[in-house]
Formats: C-alpha cells, structure tokens, sequence
C-alpha cells in the first residue's frame, strides 16, 4: 500500500475528474450509497458532525441536507477545495467548515466534539487504522456514533467474481481514460483486496472500544456501511 504523502498526491492528480469518475463507474449507483451513509449515521438538526476523508464534499452534502452542523476535512487539499462551491450551489455553505490539513490520525480536535463522525471511502487509504480508531473516539461525545461507508466484500454467490473481472479489468482503463491517470484506479482495486472484509472490519472496531457495532451490506456487499458507538 502507498505510503500516505503517495495517496495524497494521487488524489491530487484526479481530484478535477473524481466526481465524474465516481458516478461513470458505479453506474449511479454512489448516489444512493451517500443516502444511506447519512440516514444510518443519525444526522439531524442540532447534531455536529465531523466527515473525515470528505474528499469533494458529496459525504457531507449527504449529512448536511439532513440538518447536520458539518466540519469537513481531508488530508489532501485538493479535493477539499472543491466542496464549498459544492455548498454553496445547494444554499448550504453556512452549514460546513473546512479544515485542509486534517489527518485522520491526528485530528486537530478537542475531547468530544462531535455527536458523529463519518468516513467514506477513506478507512482504506489510512495507514495506522488503530490511531485513527483512538482518534474518533477522542473526539466523539459519550454515546456518539461512528459511521464507515467503504467497499467491501461481495455477498451474493457470482457477484465477486464478475465485481473482480470489473474492477481489475474494466475499472482501471475507463478512471485512466477519463481522469488521465492510471495509477489511482490500479490502487483502486488492490487496495479493496487488501482491506478487511465486513466481519473482521468489526473486529476491528470492537477492538478499538467501540460498542453496538454492525454492519449493512450494500449492492450485495460491493460496499458495506460499519456503525458503531462510543
């Protein structure tokens, strides 16, 4: 796995491409995904949220249009930079703060901050999971809630192997096609094999001190959404 100043400037060099990229290769379907991370996180009006790995802003978007206070950060600024105009276009730009420079396992935060956190996508691309694990439940307030949307391991008998051709053979030539890139979208893949699958992902989480944790699978696990709470 790339070291974590590779990962950002991978992300770097497709952040312009990454909202187009994301809907051409989930056929849509990341639309719905975001609904889902939102409603299973438990935003709502008079709730502050802080969205680690926010990338572009569609994760926030999600929690904010629920009612939720949103701080957003990213550890690579590139992609960060695009979220306000993102806001702004929806009329909720007073309802973010960005922070560029926040890694996920140092968070510039106090002690219970925040009544949920968020990370889509991004648990995957961490180097110490562990730290950052130490460093959502610092932050979160007692009875908080952390909500991890990442791809995962396909479920239903037939679809991994067609998802595996996919994401190794077809995946990889349309993100270099359209983002210009082809090392972002072979990483893409690699990594989702490398990563835990759903149950030992939960391991994880109870390991860390988390309770209540559960999971729901997505697409028929392609992607899984981890809940869990301080």
């Amino acid at each position: 796995m790339p070291e974590g100043r590779q990962v950002q400037q991978m992300f770097s060099a497709i952040a312009g491409k990454y909202d187009v990229l994301n809907h051409v290769l989930s056929g849509g379907v990341d639309f719905w995904w975001w609904w889902r991370m939102a409603r299973a996180s438990g935003a709502g009006p008079g709730k502050r949220f802080l969205d680690v790995a926010a990338g572009t802003g569609d994760s926030s978007l999600a929690l904010a249009r629920r009612g939720a206070e949103v701080v957003s950060t990213d550890f690579t600024h590139a992609m960060l930079r695009l979220g306000p105009a993102k806001f702004a276009r929806k009329g909720l730009s007073k309802l973010i703060w960005a922070s560029s420079d926040a890694d996920a396992q140092c968070l510039p935060f106090r002690d219970a901050s925040f009544d949920g956190i968020t990370i889509c996508y991004g648990i995957r691309n961490v180097e110490n999971r562990a730290r950052a694990y130490a460093e959502f439940l610092r932050v979160l307030r007692p009875g908080g809630r952390l909500t991890i949307l990442e791809f995962s391991t396909p479920v239903i008998p037939g679809l991994k192997a067609l998802y595996d051709w996919y994401s190794l053979r077809v995946l990889p030539r349309i993100g270099a096609w359209i983002s210009g890139d082809a090392s972002a979208y072979t990483y893409l893949p690699e990594s989702i094999r490398a990563f835990p699958h759903q149950r030992a992902l939960a391991a994880e989480l109870e390991g860390a001190g988390f309770r209540e944790v559960r999971w729901t699978n997505l697409t028929g696990g392609i992607a899984a959404l981890h809940r869990a709470v301080k």
